[in-house]
């Protein structure tokens, strides 16, 4: 069978009897395009409620916050809910936005091992959105920031902890 290369340039079979996977990543060049806005969801693995933990979601944030300042990443809104993590950013002039999320995960479960958390905590992947040209980022941002209202965790924004923007003051 004649070999085919794929997105990554490693040899892929061109001529397999099953239906080849759909891309579900865009070319790496849309996450690193200067002024594009991204909006991320990250889950975590089986749904697990790790983020429940006040330990857990803190230590999260704070690994987000440092790779932020570390990569000149602007995050422009942030939420680690129970079990998924919402982050609208964008790419810096050194860092992607898929390295970062990537880095962002490899060190969130760093830490969370160090407190005792076990095994396999992210799905593999994430599911993003690219913000047009039509939406406000602050509107966006406010909606990620209601996510813990809405899933009734708390009854007003400010209350939940664990959300907020490393770019705007809210």
């Amino acid at each position: 069978m004649p070999l085919a290369r794929n997105s990554h340039g490693r040899a892929a079979v061109s001529d397999a009897p099953w239906p080849q996977r759909k891309r579900i990543r865009l070319p790496l060049e849309a996450y690193t395009e200067s002024g594009t806005i991204c909006s991320v969801t990250i889950g975590l693995h089986n749904r697990r409620p790790v983020f429940a933990a006040v330990r857990a979601a803190a230590a999260t944030v704070e690994v987000l916050r440092d790779r932020a300042r570390g990569t000149g990443v602007p995050v422009y809104g942030y939420c680690v809910m129970p079990d998924h993590v919402h982050l609208l950013l964008g790419p810096s002039v050194d860092c992607d936005i898929v390295t970062f999320v990537g880095q962002f995960k490899n060190l969130a479960q760093r830490a969370l091992w160090k407190l005792g958390v076990q095994g396999k905590l992210w799905q593999a992947g994430f599911y993003d959105h690219f913000l047009r040209s039509d939406e406000q980022v602050e509107r966006v941002v406010e909606y990620v920031l209601d996510n813990p209202v809405r899933a009734g965790l708390v009854a007003e924004r400010g209350e939940y902890p664990f959300s907020g923007s490393l770019v705007f003051d809210l």
